[in-house]
């Protein structure tokens, strides 16, 4: 609830001090006294835009403070997040705006931003002005004010549609880009299965390069090894002149005085183990010699799998390293391909699955608004009735939506006629100015029963209407007032009649200046000559009476 708002330099407002009531304050005054001035404050305090205009001339910022009692909810969530509260102790906000434009926030002292601020209050204050008629034409808030009347069960239902339609978009966006990656993807696969195909047919070895060429170079030499194993052969051990005849003729003879010395007995055996090793290397060279074959089939088939292997090398990194590296790349990418299938089914499920619960989530929301709306037609038009619209009809009309949204599968509209006997027509075709402002208060009326406890700022809600309707208004007003703390910025005064505290706004020129006060009616001489002057302009005996009769009846 608030308790108190201070202005200094806001405007055309040097200083002003104002005490809200606990039930209804009323705020009035002649045209230009600066009533919408005054709520233009509370709602810089509340955290809207800021603008260097605001400070009153010649000074060098503008600063407003508003005291209020936060509830239970409130006052944890101030000291949860860095402003804490006494027990009882009243929060503060106080914001400052330089001639240079830049503002600054405190919250129980202590520095803060206005969006924070803005947050913070919005279940604190509500501020119900004629820009509110003009959003009744349009259907959009219709939805909103049909939801909010419905209450939390059909705000959680809203919410679960929200949730449910981010959820089916976020499984439409993943399915989507995955599909517009085929092309791509069989580009890839294509790319990869010829790679595969090639290098897995050829099946290249490591190391197997390096035996291939020794292979091929001893195969296109196989006549010229062939002549020089026959001669070292030959050489060797074919004749009695060969090397190992000779060796074991040495042999014997270096036997023969091997007894004689150690020496001697070395070069013996030494002799001995030369003739055993040529014996030795004949007997390889014969068999390497009877192993030659010279197989023109052979070469031509090495020297064409060399050829194959260069050829992969060329095309797949330059070394058989890269090419196998290759092979398992591609591999990998045509593994990966037969998932995509597997993939995109189940993405596709998992859209089905979202859309599912979209609709399931949207089918509980329609059925809530369903309801709602035939209790919401039917409180208003018994609303309407108390304010001189008794023959007038009102009714929430659900259309349903091509497509499944954020906010559900309906569109809501509301459609009025004024008189018995006239067809139903949406307000933007039928509503006048005094119209939409008794609607508005009849909806205002009626949701404030369905809505945490706030408080009500109505900017001049009388717009167009007057007489025995602007007393409806002010009954309406006053019953509000008994579960919601209400203030009231009015010309009318049927409505200021109701209220339980009035102050006056009264623009003054002292020293070639204009200003702003804020003056409070204290007993009831001076609320009977207000509403005097604002039911004629003057305080002679017949405004007098009429407005004592008026007070009376307000608060009999």
């Amino acid at each position: 609830m608030l308790r108190r708002l201070s202005i200094v330099d806001y405007g055309l407002i040097a200083r002003a001090e104002l005490e809200f009531s606990e039930g209804s304050t009323i705020f009035s005054g002649e045209t230009g006294s600066g009533k919408t001035m005054l709520l233009g404050a509370l709602a810089f305090v509340l955290g809207a835009k800021a603008d260097a205009e605001m400070v009153r001339r010649g000074c060098a910022a503008a600063t407003v403070a508003l005291s209020f009692d936060p509830d239970d909810s409130l006052r944890a969530q101030l000291n949860e997040d860095g402003f804490p509260l006494d027990p009882g102790e009243e929060a503060t906000l106080t914001r400052e705006i330089t001639e240079r434009g830049k503002s600054s926030l405190r919250i129980n002292g202590m520095p803060a931003a206005a969006a924070y601020a803005r947050r913070l209050c919005a279940g604190l204050v509500d501020i119900v002005g004629q820009h509110e008629a003009q959003r009744l034409l349009a259907p959009a808030y219709h939805l909103e004010l049909l939801d909010r009347y419905g209450g939390p069960s059909t705000l959680q239902a809203r919410a679960a549609v929200e949730r449910a339609h981010a959820a089916w978009r976020a499984a439409q966006d993943a399915r989507r880009g995955f599909a517009e990656e085929q092309t791509e993807a069989h580009r890839r696969y294509d790319e990869a299965s010829i790679a595969y195909e090639q290098i897995s047919t050829i099946a290249p070895e490591l190391g197997e390069e390096v035996r291939l060429d020794e292979r091929r170079r001893y195969l296109q030499s196989a006549e010229r090894i062939g002549t020089a194993l026959r001669i070292a052969h030959d050489v060797l051990v074919v004749d009695d002149a060969g090397a190992s005849n000779a060796l074991g003729v040495a042999a014997t003879a270096l036997g023969g005085i091997a007894s004689i010395n150690q020496t001697l007995a070395s070069y013996a055996e030494r002799a001995r183990g030369l003739q055993s090793d040529v014996t030795e290397l004949a007997g390889d060279l014969a068999r390497e010699l009877d192993g030659i074959d010279a197989d023109p089939q052979e070469l031509e088939a090495v020297g064409a799998r060399l050829d194959d292997l260069a050829t992969l090398k060329r095309r797949y990194g330059g070394s058989l390293e890269a090419v196998i590296a290759c092979a398992q790349q591609a591999q990998s990418v045509l593994d990966a391909f037969q998932e995509r299938d597997r993939r995109l089914a189940s993405l596709q499920a998992e859209c089905d699955l979202a859309r599912g619960q979209l609709e399931e989530a949207a089918k509980t929301l329609g059925e809530h608004r369903q309801q709602a709306a035939l209790r919401l037609a039917g409180e208003v038009r018994r609303e309407l009735a108390g304010l001189a619209l008794g023959g007038a009809r009102f009714e929430v009309q659900l259309e349903a939506l091509s497509e499944i949204g954020a906010s559900g599968a309906q569109r809501a509209q509301f459609l009025f006629a004024a008189n018995v006997g006239q067809p139903l027509h949406p307000l933007t075709r039928v509503a006048s100015g005094g119209e939409l402002s008794r609607i508005l208060l009849a909806l205002v009326v009626t949701l404030a029963a369905a809505r945490e406890p706030t408080t009500l700022v109505f900017d001049e809600i009388d717009a167009g209407v007057g007489g025995v309707t602007a007393s409806a208004v002010g009954v309406r007003l006053k019953r509000l007032a008994r579960s919601a703390q209400v203030v009231c910025v009015t010309h009318v005064a049927q409505i200021a009649a109701y209220g339980d505290t009035q102050l006056v706004l009264e623009k003054v020129e002292e020293a070639q200046e204009v200003q702003i006060c804020v003056r409070a009616l204290r007993n009831q001489s001076e609320r009977e000559a207000e509403l005097a002057r604002m039911l004629s302009g003057e305080t002679h005996d017949i405004a007098l009476k009429h407005a004592r009769r008026l007070l009376q009846r307000a608060h009999a």
